[in-house]
Parts: structure tokens; sequence; C-alpha cells
């Protein structure tokens, strides 16, 4: 486990005679990431070209992989070249973000606490309200209350006797 930013180191060691050593990434993305042979030459593919130290001798090889990403999380094995590939065990690797870098930082999580808050005393003031509004209304002269029917087959007078608008 390491945190966006770090550094990692992945060890290959062989036993017997070896041409050169492969780290190849398993499981998430199928790749080379380097080969490294007893001329010494090393081939790094071009994502891990500037963030690449590889170090030790060809039997205990020291691969050094600097300011990891998350998309580096997979599963890293090293693979031994002779007459015939030989894959040693796999060392997974799981980047996690940086602490500072979440998308809800901590005054995020502050505003939905207080967001949270604030409603729970604004409902029942709503409610309140709501219920004075409501009795303000019965309280109001209904001596003139107009219904209308929708419907064509009731058609009744629903005019009012005293509405000044008649």
């Amino acid at each position: 486990m390491a945190q966006e930013g770090d550094a990692i180191n992945i060890t290959c060691i062989t036993v017997g005679k070896s041409a050169g050593i492969y780290l190849k990434r398993s499981t998430v993305r199928l790749m080379v990431v380097t080969h490294f042979s007893k001329k010494s030459e090393s081939i790094i593919t071009e994502s891990y070209k500037n963030r690449t130290i590889i170090s030790g001798s060809l039997n205990n090889l020291v691969i050094t992989i600097t300011n990891i990403q998350p998309n580096d999380t997979d599963v890293y094995t090293c693979h031994a070249t002779v007459s015939d590939n030989i894959q040693g065990n796999g060392t997974m690797v799981v980047v996690t973000e940086k602490k500072g870098k979440r998308k809800y930082g901590s005054l995020g999580v502050i505003l939905i606490v207080v967001s949270f808050f604030i409603g729970l005393v604004l409902w029942p003031l709503s409610m309140m309200l709501k219920k004075w509004v409501c009795n303000l209304r019965k309280s109001q002269n209904t001596s003139c209350t107009v219904y209308e029917d929708m419907s064509y087959v009731i058609q009744r007078n629903t005019s009012c006797q005293n509405n000044q608008y008649n």
C-alpha cells in the first residue's frame, strides 16, 4: 500500500542463470514495465521512463518506481529470461490518493452536517407556519363560498347571492 506521489521498491530475485528480467503488470493493465538484461541494457516503457530507477545485480534486482499514481495500481510480476520464461510471485501494488486530496475535504463535511441540522430546525418551523396559515384561513369570513362542479352532467347555479361582482 502506498499513497499517491510515493515511491515503491519491487525486488526481483532469481536463482541460477538468467539472460534478463522483465517487470510486467499482469492484472489490471497487461504491459511490460521494464526489461533489464545481462548487458546492463534497460528498456523502460514510456509511461515509466522518467520515474523508474534500476539498481542491483541481475540475480537481485531492485526496481524503484517514483511518483506513483492511482492508475499504477496492479499486480507486478518479475519474469526471468532463460531458455524458458520463469514467472515469479507477483507484487500487488495498491495506490491510494493523498489524504489532503479528497473530493470532500473537512470543509465539505462541515457544510453537509450544518445543512442537515438547519434542515432539522426549519422543517418543524415550516410545519408550524403551515398550521398557522390554515388556522388563519379558517378564522376569516366564510359567508360566501363558491363551489364549482366541472363535470358536464351536473350543472347547477353556483353563483353567490352576496357577491359584489354580480
